[in-house]
């Protein structure tokens, strides 16, 4: 699905995110709190956008691949980090045909899942690429979230909207796809991926200084799931 903020305004997102409340200090943090020992682990991460999350893994020890749709942000990978990183472009709704069997330790798509109508061609790719016992970490739209947006009012239903984000500061058309809980797990289990953990996130606590009011917005209510899964 094509999304120009992440083409067209590639380098303006990449700095947009570098330190900001919804990405810095709330999907970020949470979804790092999930992620295992990293140290000489083969690390896949899907949809890498400008490559925030390659650079925290190489940090870490890990070996990194990094995969996703926008010809920018793989430059802007390859730009950052080089020869550190095998990065390249994949839609993700087409799997991962170049990767094989059991390559990898670990698999991360920081919210990007809910650009795709259909999961369970990604998921079953990523059980495929993943060693035993390996993981599988993303986060993404939370259903709870996603709903008041629906445009039948079916909660049950999968659906395609179209939305604006003010990411950058100005309004950006966004399209994504809503769905139940249901149409996000299911078709993980139903893939060979066994569920170990899942949870709402928690706003970093330096982000009460810097935006206090999405602070107490993530506190008590949630932007995003996160979800922890385990190749058996």
């Amino acid at each position: 699905m094509f999304n120009p903020m992440y083409s067209e305004h590639a380098d303006e997102y990449a700095a947009a995110i570098r330190d900001n409340s919804y990405n810095a200090f709330y999907e970020r943090p949470s979804l790092l709190a999930l992620l295992p020992e990293l140290q000489n682990k083969a690390v896949l991460d899907l949809a890498c956008g400008p490559g925030v999350y390659s650079e925290y893994l190489l940090s870490q020890g890990a070996r990194v691949t990094a995969v996703d749709c926008s010809p920018e942000m793989v430059a802007l990978v390859q730009q950052r980090l080089g020869d550190a990183v095998k990065c390249y472009e994949q839609d993700l709704a087409q799997g991962l045909p170049r990767e094989a069997d059991a390559a990898y330790d670990l698999a991360i798509c920081p919210l990007a899942i809910h650009y795709l109508e259909d999961l369970s061609v990604l998921f079953r790719d990523v059980r495929r690429v993943l060693k035993p016992n390996g993981l599988f970490v993303f986060s993404t739209h939370h259903p709870f979230v996603d709903y008041p947006f629906s445009p039948s009012g079916n909660y049950f239903l999968t659906e395609k909207i179209v939305d604006e984000w003010d990411t950058l500061g100005r309004p950006v058309q966004v399209e994504f796809y809503r769905r139940p809980l249901t149409a996000i797990l299911q078709p993980l289990l139903e893939a060979g991926l066994t569920l170990v953990g899942i949870c709402e996130g928690k706003p970093d606590p330096k982000m009460e200084q810097s935006d206090p009011k999405n602070f107490r917005k993530l506190s008590t209510e949630p932007g995003f799931l996160f979800v922890k899964c385990r190749m058996m």
